[in-house]
């Protein structure tokens, strides 16, 4: 038997810098959750995959859902997902009937999903909410709408420089099946309720997340200043967020991590290195405000992180550390050594992207194959580490340091 509850399972980032902590609230999921499964690879079923009709009990109380499903425990448990991408898992004992029909399981359309989670929102938060529609992305919002349209803006850019990005490393990526969501707040406070709803982590101490089961960005308008009018251009938005350049970087973070998870690159709920997650969202995640098209920061020494490393390795860093950042993801886990981890995968990342960039190729292919809803041991995950960048931990270390010691921020 094997659940995950359907409050929000998220990767959620903040700052930390100086003495703001950042943390990871990732939901504690069982290690080995399913034993046979149906089918395996999530957001890429078969052509005849049909709809079903799922019925379970939720508190007491009989609930349907419509939709395909991607995995079946040998006990009966099912983890199943909606026409706009949400995943549910249903334990076997909370199962009340299953029923297949003929109708073919095609993702909700962009329009349709707009209107519906509006619909939603008006009686879940508060009347007023709207749609924004971008050429990838649906921009849920209570915000003004100018700061809606400059969010799916700046969204675009990103993925676009995302995407080919990867491209220009040989990493193929593939279109997403559903369409890209993005929940934006009118402010913090209206974030805050909206958080509490379901998540479970305190929504103060960040500006926005990623929802993995979801499938959704929530944010608020960071834009808004308490006492003013909303910004009336989008100049005028990007004067506001200079100021705040670690809640922007925030949001491309979360936005990052939703690309990632929709193009192939990684696959929600399967065993996805928080080194790696977490490490490639904070390489893209220095925002470029000044460019209307492009994304010219994509890689950029992210002064932050590199500092913090530079700390880390002359304070705390000890021997065997980059083994237990790619074995476990116990690190991010644990507010005391969350930042540090957080540095040392951007760091990693970094080194990585440069001087190895066949064999990281080679390993995200290894890494975005795996299945949902299984989670490997730290041995496996140093093997296939080992597999792509060598057994020689110590000479990797050492080349590591020496490299990211000629880093300079600029």
């Amino acid at each position: 038997m094997w659940s995950i509850s359907t409050t929000e399972l998220v990767l959620d980032f903040d700052n930390p810098v100086g003495s703001v902590l950042m943390r990871t609230s990732l939901s504690k999921i069982p290690r080995v959750l399913v034993i046979g499964l149906s089918l395996v690879v999530c957001g890429m079923a078969p052509p005849e995959t049909v709809l079903e009709q799922i019925t379970f009990d939720e508190e007491g109380s009989p609930r349907t859902i419509s939709g395909r499903v991607v995995v079946k425990a040998v006990d009966g448990g099912l983890l199943v997902q909606e026409r706009d991408g949400r995943l549910w898992t249903v334990p076997a004992e909370v199962l009340q009937k299953r029923v297949t029909t003929q109708t073919p399981f095609r993702s909700e359309t962009s329009k349709d999903m707009g209107k519906r989670l509006v619909a939603e929102l008006d009686r879940s938060v508060a009347p007023g909410f709207h749609v924004t529609h971008t050429r990838h992305y649906t921009i849920v919002s209570s915000a003004d709408p100018r700061f809606a349209r400059w969010t799916g803006q700046l969204f675009e850019r990103l993925r676009t420089a995302f995407l080919a990005f990867w491209k220009g490393r040989g990493v193929k990526l593939s279109d997403p099946e559903f369409p890209l969501v993005a929940i934006v707040l009118k402010d913090r406070e209206q974030f805050s309720k909206f958080v509490r709803r379901g998540a479970s982590f305190d929504p103060t101490t960040t500006t926005g997340y990623y929802s993995i089961l979801s499938n959704h960005i929530v944010l608020y308008d960071i834009a808004r200043v308490p006492g003013q009018p909303p910004a009336a251009t989008s100049v005028e938005i990007r004067r506001r967020l200079s100021t705040a350049p670690r809640a922007i970087a925030t949001v491309v973070h979360e936005a990052s991590h939703q690309i990632a998870f929709n193009s192939g690159l990684n696959r929600r709920l399967s065993d996805n290195p928080l080194w790696l997650v977490e490490g490639m969202a904070v390489f893209f995640e220095t925002p470029d405000l000044k460019s209307r098209s492009g994304w010219r920061t994509v890689g950029r020494v992210n002064r932050a992180r590199l500092a913090r490393f530079a700390d880390f390795i002359q304070s705390r860093r000890g021997r065997g550390s980059l083994q237990s950042l790619v074995g476990s993801d116990r690190r991010f886990r644990e507010s005391e050594s969350a930042a540090d981890a957080y540095a040392e995968a951007w760091a990693l990342n970094y080194f990585l992207l440069r001087t190895r960039r066949k064999q990281y190729a080679s390993y995200l292919k290894t890494v975005s194959a795996k299945p949902m809803l299984t989670w490997d041991s730290p041995e496996k995950r140093q093997a296939e580490f080992e597999a792509a960048f060598g057994k020689d931990w110590d000479e990797l270390d050492r080349m590591f340091l020496k490299y990211m010691g000629r880093v300079r921020s600029r």
